[in-house]
């Protein structure tokens, strides 16, 4: 049983505050300094071990206060043997109260400088409260947004643990003095002074020392503590408004010049899903057939279901043998043998030409404008004697004829054109971006245009890649110079 002590309970109740104010924000269980006074556990020591455990926790308390906080919890009692009477337990559990009262919110002291630090500060008005609201945020923004940890960069003033004449308070205290403070403040050049010193006069305690812990918590408050979010590179793609060549012709043909181009045959992989030679299948079947010939990527989900219903019977099936004789009209014509005088061609580059190019549909007026350009662009490159392509081709590395639109500008504007504006390249791009897109540029295309060879040049290249013919033999003299005489029968054709 505890007795009443010749202290009142007011004064009983502000010391174990303050001790709840100092315990709370460094979260200190102040049962285990008595652990070392306690050796049987039986939860009473000595008045002598009680003021010795008390000055341990960390507080400042005088001679009264400790013998006050002795008396009150001192218990009297049949099993109670002298010298051990102070009851530790029972003042342990009145401090731990702090800790297990529910949500901190609903608590008497909360870990705000203005009530567990004892800060002396009071604003003289209120705009002195605003900038000092300003200040507090504007240092949690650069603490957040720069990823720096405030308490860390006082660690040598506080957790030192060799004993220093610099560090004027306890061990771990969570203070510092001001030249400290203005010393180590990591952001000098961002804020103020003005700022730094109202900082600091608002967490000055009444030691005059800085209570750089309490600012940590008031900025860990504002500050969140989440994990930063998986960068992410979504792909949005800006609305392309453009009309394109391929968009005018139908699935089928664009299936045929592809065909015509990779010399692909369709029937032959149909028929692995038709066993009965029935000559239909299913609509999941014809787009395994177009993946295994890779033909599915130049297939859209438009085009595929604008295929579908073209050769689709009522029951849902697929006619794959109307769709492949359709296809294969490209490389022979039905039924020739009925007609012996027919002429059939192989198919050429035009064939293909569908599958191949893809280019933006332009209205009159761009199409006038092009011309326009390309005028002006082709006069000065006959006058200044301009050769491009050389520059074309050490930007195409591969050698397909395509660069980037970007790798095209350079090269203009190093070989002359400085004064190509930027709506004149995208109209350029419009006219020879002929692959579905606005990236690849053919300049093969594009020289062909500007750079028109002369007449002669064209003939002397022909004759060059035509096949080769030997030299015709002299009709009128030999080798020697002499004439040639006619023969009678040649004399009278």
């Amino acid at each position: 049983m505890v007795f009443a002590s010749d202290y009142d309970e007011d004064k009983i109740t502000d010391l174990i505050s303050r001790i709840q104010v100092y315990v709370f924000p460094r979260r200190i269980r102040v049962k285990e300094f008595f652990n070392d006074f306690d050796r049987l556990r039986h939860g009473r020591c000595s008045g002598l071990n009680f003021g010795r455990a008390l000055n341990t926790i960390g507080p400042q308390m005088t001679d009264e206060e400790v013998d006050a906080l002795t008396q009150h919890f001192t218990q009297e009692g049949p099993n109670v043997l002298a010298p051990q009477v102070v009851n530790y337990v029972k003042f342990c559990e009145a401090v731990d109260e702090v800790f297990i009262n529910g949500h901190p919110a609903a608590h008497v002291l909360s870990s705000s400088p203005s009530s567990t630090q004892l800060m002396s500060f009071k604003p003289k008005d209120f705009d002195e409260e605003e900038q000092f609201m300003h200040a507090l945020h504007r240092l949690a923004m650069l603490c957040k947004t720069r990823g720096v940890n405030l308490k860390n960069e006082y660690a040598d003033f506080d957790r030192a643990p060799v004993a220093s004449p610099s560090r004027t308070n306890s061990y771990m205290g969570g203070k510092v003095t001001k030249n400290q403070f203005i010393r180590k403040f990591p952001f000098k050049k961002e804020m103020p002074k003005e700022d730094i010193e109202l900082l600091a006069d608002k967490y000055m305690t009444e030691q005059g020392d800085i209570h750089f812990m309490a600012m940590h918590n008031d900025i860990s408050e504002v500050t969140s503590h989440e994990a930063p979010p998986f960068p992410r590179s979504d792909l949005i793609l800006k609305p392309d408004h453009s009309e394109w060549s391929q968009s005018r012709i139908t699935a089928v043909d664009k299936i045929r010049s592809k065909a015509v181009e990779k010399r692909v045959r369709l029937y032959e992989h149909f028929q692995d899903f038709d066993p009965l030679r029935k000559g239909f299948c299913t609509a999941s079947q014809v787009k395994t057939v177009f993946t295994i010939l890779n033909l599915a990527k130049d297939i859209g989900r438009v085009d595929f279901e604008q295929l579908i219903p073209m050769y689709t019977r009522d029951d849902g099936l697929f006619c794959y043998k109307d769709f492949c004789a359709d296809v294969d009209r490209e490389f022979c014509v039905p039924n020739l043998e009925r007609d012996p005088l027919a002429q059939t061609s192989m198919p050429d580059a035009s064939s293909t030409m569908a599958a191949r190019r893809n280019k933006v549909q332009l209205t009159h007026d761009r199409l006038a404008q092009w011309n326009l350009l390309e005028d002006k662009m082709r006069s000065k490159i006959k006058k200044n004697r301009i050769n491009l392509l050389p520059a074309f081709k050490d930007m195409d590395k591969t050698n397909n004829g395509h660069i980037s639109v970007n790798q095209f500008y350079r090269v203009m504007i190093a070989n002359g054109f400085p004064s190509l504006s930027e709506e004149e390249v995208v109209l350029l791009s419009n006219i020879y971006c002929d692959l579905g897109n606005h990236l690849d540029y053919n300049y093969v295309d594009f020289m062909k245009s500007i750079d028109v060879p002369d007449e002669e040049v064209e003939i002397a290249m022909a004759q060059l890649q035509a096949p080769y013919q030997g030299d015709n033999p002299a009709q009128y003299f030999d080798a020697r110079g002499k004439v040639i005489r006619m023969s009678e029968d040649r004399f009278l054709c």
